[in-house]
This record gives structure tokens, C-alpha cells and sequence, in this order.
């Protein structure tokens, strides 16, 4: 990413922590069905949510298909950059990339990871109307061993080696 500025289309609100609580199963399933929901209104596009103790910054990624994969990366690894966050997500509808049978086929996805390197991911594909195929979704964790999945996570790290640090413009409603 160089010298021109990036326009992300985002949002930020309080963290409800009912929707999104502390625990790190609790909010990757949260985030997880949230994929789900959105399943009913079409393919969610991908989003960044970058959560700190009291609020929650969303960001669609959608506009950002023509970047290249470590772009993308790296843009994520600034916002986890950011000071005070305590852990970033990546969730949408994807092409699972892989072996196998199911190489090609979209797959709703929650991936979350901490500052300390651990991460949850949950995966299930989708059927050709649009619904989970499956009685669950796939979990694997960093702390039971799992591989970390190709293509996601290392943004903290990769954050504080190359100093990466999101500088957001806020914009306040007017004042009366």
C-alpha cells in the first residue's frame, strides 16, 4: 500500500457484550451465526470487525477484490496495529482454497485472532440455494493444535514487526 489513501466503508458502536462477549469460543460462534443470518439476504461480502474493550469497528472489505491477497493482509495487520485492540475478525462467504472435493466451494467463515497469536476459525459450506450444508460448522483453535489456515491471521504480528498502525478518521454526527 503506498502513498494513496484507502477509503474503507465502516462503522462503530458500542460493544454489546451479549453480541459479542469476552470469551473466545462465545464470540467466535457469535460471529459465526451473524454469517449465518446474513446467508438469508445473499453471500456476505468480507468484513473486518476490530474489537476493543467498549466498542466494535466494522469494516466491508467487499470494495477491496482487486487488491492483492498481502495487500488485504497488511491492511488487516494495520488495524490490528491499532492501540487497544483486543482481537480482530475476519467473516464473510468464501471460495475454500485447498484439497479435496470441496476446493472452489463457498463456505461461510468466522476467523478471529488475539495479540498473542492464538486464533478460532469456524467453516461450513454452502449449498447452492444458499444453505449450510451439514449439521455444523468445521472449529479448529490454535490452542487445540490446529494449523492455522492458509491466508489468514499473523495480522498482530506482522503488525508489530513492521510498526503497522490504522489511522482512522472518524466522523462525528453534527451537534445541535
Amino acid at each position: 500500500m503506498g502513498g494513496e489513501p484507502i477509503r474503507l466503508r465502516g462503522s462503530t458502536s458500542v460493544r454489546d457484550v451479549q453480541l459479542f462477549p469476552f470469551d473466545d469460543e462465545s464470540l467466535g460462534f457469535g460471529l459465526f451465526t451473524q454469517v449465518t443470518v446474513a446467508l438469508k439476504r445473499g453471500m456476505p461480502a468480507p468484513s473486518t470487525f476490530v474489537f476493543f474493550s467498549d466498542r466494535v469497528d466494522r469494516f466491508s472489505l467487499g470494495a477491496l477484490r482487486g487488491m492483492t491477497v498481502r495487500s488485504r493482509q497488511r491492511l488487516i495487520s494495520s488495524m490490528a496495529g491499532q492501540d487497544g485492540v483486543e482481537c480482530v475478525a475476519l467473516l464473510g462467504a468464501f471460495r475454500f482454497r485447498g484439497r479435496g472435493p470441496l476446493n472452489g466451494q463457498w463456505v461461510a467463515n468466522a476467523f478471529v485472532e488475539w495479540p498473542d497469536n492464538r486464533w478460532w476459525t469456524a467453516w461450513q459450506p454452502i449449498g447452492p440455494t444458499r444453505e449450510l450444508v451439514g449439521l455444523e460448522p468445521q472449529v479448529r483453535t490454535a490452542t487445540d493444535g490446529s494449523p492455522r489456515p492458509s491466508g489468514v491471521g499473523g495480522w498482530f504480528a506482522w503488525a508489530r514487526r513492521d510498526g503497522l498502525k490504522l489511522r482512522v478518521q472518524r466522523e462525528h454526527p453534527p451537534v445541535h
